[in-house]
C-alpha cells in the first residue's frame, strides 16, 4: 500500500471565501450597530472610547464561527444543519461574547449595540453561505479532478463519497483506467477519458487540478513513477483515505493498514501536544469543579430524594494503554439497571430517572469525571472511554480498535459529537473511524472546536449519521450482525458508551 499522507487540516477556497468573508460582515455589523445606535458623531466617539470591546468581540465571534462547524461543507445528510447552524452558532457565539464583556466593567457594550450587531451578523452570515452555494452551482471554487482507477466499477466507493458530499469542491472531469481501456457505455458518468498511460496528457488536456487515486495496492506502486512528475507539477494527488479525511473527517477502517497508521504515528507530534493538553486539563478541571460543584450538590440532592441508591455511579473504564480505572459520574438511572450484566448504550431508555433525564440532557451526569480529569485518567477532549467488557469484543471484531488506546480518553470527543451514540458493533466501528481522525489530527485549535460543538450539541442535539456507507470488510458483516442481536441493548450507566 502506498500511504498518500494528506493534512485534514488546510486552507481552501471555501475556507478564505468564508473566513474573510465573516470577517468583514462581524466589523461592519458592529460598526452599523454602533452608528444605528448612537447616530454618526456620537458614535465616532463610542468607537474611540470602547475599540478594545469592539475587538475582543470580534475575536470571539470568529473563533466560535470556526469552531461551530461554520467552514465545513454541508453533506447530503447535514443539509438541515446547513441551514440551522447560522443561528445556532451565532447564538453562542453572541451568548460568548456578552457573557465576557459584561463581566469586565472596563470591557462593556451597549445592550442595544449588542442586540442590533448579533441580528445582523446572524443574517448576513446566512446570507453569505447562500451566495457561496449560488455561486458553487455556478462553477466557482470547483477545482478538476480526474479519478485513476483500475477499472470503473472499483471507483464506485469514491464517487459515493464525492456524491455524499455535494459542496465538496471537486468537479469529476472522468476518469483514467490502468490497463485496458472498457468500451464507453452509452451516458456513463462520470465518463471514461482515456489510459493510465496517456495520464500526463489526460491530465493536461481536462486542466486537470486533482488526481482522485482508487486503485489497488499491486497497481499503486507500479503508479509511482507516473505520479510524480505530476505532483511536482503542481497536481494534488488523494487516495480515498485522504479524500474522506477531508469531506467526511473520519478515516475509513477498510482502507488503512499498518502502514498507514506508523507513517501517521511518524508524522504526530502527540508528545509536545499532550503537554498543552495536560496544562489545560489541570486549568479547566480545577476551574469546573468551582463552578460545578453547586450543581453536583443540588443535582445530588434531588437524586437522593427522587429514587433510591447512590449519588454518584462509579464504573470501571479502559484508559490510555489498556490500562482500566474508575470513572465517577452522577447516577441517572434506577439502582438496579444493571441487574442482568454489562449492556449497550442507546439514545432512550425506561430505566432513566425523571430527574437523570434532564441531568443528561444538560450532561451534568457528567461533571464528577473533571476528578478524573485532575487525577490524570482522562483528558477534556479525547475517545470516549469504554467499558472492559465491550473492548474485549470490539478489538476481537473492528481492526485497529485498540488505536484508540494511544491517547487519553476524554470527557468528550470528535467521535461524540459527530456520532453519539453506539448501540451496535457496526456503529462502533463507525466512532473508531471519527477517533482515528481526531488521533491523527489531535491538537489545541481541534480541541477548542470540539469543546464548542460540545456546548452547541448540548443545546440542539445530534442525530445519528447514515451508517449505510461504513466500509466493514465482508468477513466481519456475518459477526458484526449476530452480536447486535444479541447485545443491542441500552447502557444503565446514565451515560455516553
Amino acid at each position: 500500500m502506498v500511504v498518500i499522507f494528506h493534512r485534514g487540516l488546510q486552507v481552501s477556497s471555501r475556507h478564505l471565501f468564508l473566513t474573510l468573508g465573516d470577517w468583514l460582515i462581524i466589523v461592519l455589523a458592529q460598526l452599523a450597530a454602533v452608528f444605528l445606535r448612537l447616530g454618526f458623531d456620537v458614535g465616532q466617539e463610542y468607537l474611540l472610547d470602547n475599540w478594545g470591546s469592539l475587538v475582543g468581540a470580534v475575536l470571539v465571534y470568529m473563533l466560535v464561527f470556526y469552531a461551530g462547524g461554520m467552514y465545513e461543507p454541508p453533506t447530503r445528510s447535514r443539509r438541515v444543519d446547513f441551514d440551522f447552524l447560522p443561528l445556532v452558532v451565532t447564538s453562542i457565539a453572541a451568548g460568548i461574547t456578552g457573557l465576557l464583556l459584561y463581566t469586565r466593567p472596563q470591557m462593556t457594550l451597549g445592550r442595544g449595540i449588542w442586540a442590533i450587531s448579533s441580528l445582523l451578523i446572524l443574517g448576513l452570515a446566512y446570507a453569505l453561505r447562500r451566495l457561496f452555494m449560488s455561486l458553487v452551482r455556478r462553477g466557482l471554487f470547483l477545482k478538476r479532478a480526474m479519478v485513476l482507477c483500475d477499472h470503473p466499477d472499483r471507483a464506485a466507493d469514491l464517487l459515493r463519497l464525492l456524491k455524499e458530499n455535494p459542496s465538496s469542491l471537486y468537479s469529476v472531469a472522468g476518469l483514467a483506467i490502468c490497463g485496458a481501456v472498457p468500451a464507453p457505455a452509452y451516458g456513463a458518468s462520470p465518463p471514461v477519458l482515456g489510459s493510465a498511460d496517456d495520464l500526463g496528457r489526460l491530465v493536461e488536456a481536462h486542466d486537470v487540478s486533482v488526481l482522485l487515486l482508487s486503485v489497488s495496492p499491486m497497481r499503486s506502486h507500479e503508479l509511482l513513477s507516473r505520479l510524480r512528475p505530476l505532483r511536482y507539477a503542481g497536481v494534488e494527488i488523494m487516495d480515498y483515505v485522504s479524500l474522506s479525511e477531508e469531506l467526511a473527517q473520519e478515516i475509513p477502517l477498510a482502507h488503512i493498514n499498518d502502514e498507514w497508521l506508523m507513517t501517521v504515528a511518524l508524522n504526530s507530534s502527540v508528545m509536545q501536544i499532550r503537554k498543552i493538553k495536560r496544562a489545560t486539563d489541570i486549568v479547566v478541571s480545577l476551574i469546573g469543579l468551582v463552578l460545578g460543584i453547586p450543581l453536583i450538590l443540588l443535582a445530588g440532592l434531588l437524586i437522593k430524594l427522587t429514587s433510591p441508591g447512590a449519588v454518584i455511579y462509579r464504573q470501571t473504564r479502559v484508559g490510555m494503554g489498556g490500562a482500566p480505572y474508575v470513572l465517577y459520574k452522577l447516577r441517572t438511572m434506577r439502582s438496579d439497571a444493571e441487574a442482568g450484566g454489562a449492556v449497550w448504550a442507546c439514545k432512550q431508555d425506561a430505566r432513566v430517572t425523571r430527574v437523570g433525564y434532564y441531568l443528561r440532557k444538560w450532561r451534568i451526569d457528567e461533571i464528577p469525571q473533571l476528578f478524573n480529569i485532575l487525577k490524570g485518567e482522562m483528558s477534556l477532549v479525547g475517545p470516549r472511554p469504554e467499558r472492559p467488557e465491550f473492548t474485549e469484543k470490539l478489538a476481537e471484531f473492528i481492526p485497529f480498535y485498540d488505536e484508540r488506546h494511544l491517547v487519553q480518553p476524554g470527557l468528550t470527543g470528535w467521535a461524540q459529537v459527530r456520532y453519539p451514540y453506539a448501540a451496535s458493533f457496526e456503529a462502533a466501528a463507525r466512532k473508531l473511524q471519527f477517533d482515528l481522525y481526531y488521533i491523527k489530527n489531535m491538537g489545541f485549535l481541534l480541541d477548542v472546536s470540539i469543546l464548542l460543538r460540545t456546548f452547541k450539541t448540548i443545546l440542539v442535539g445530534l442525530r445519528h449519521e447514515d451508517d449505510s456507507f461504513l466500509p466493514i470488510p465482508d468477513k466481519l458483516e456475518e459477526l458484526l450482525g449476530a452480536a447486535d442481536e444479541t447485545e443491542a441493548a441500552p447502557n444503565p450507566n446514565g451515560g455516553h458508551p
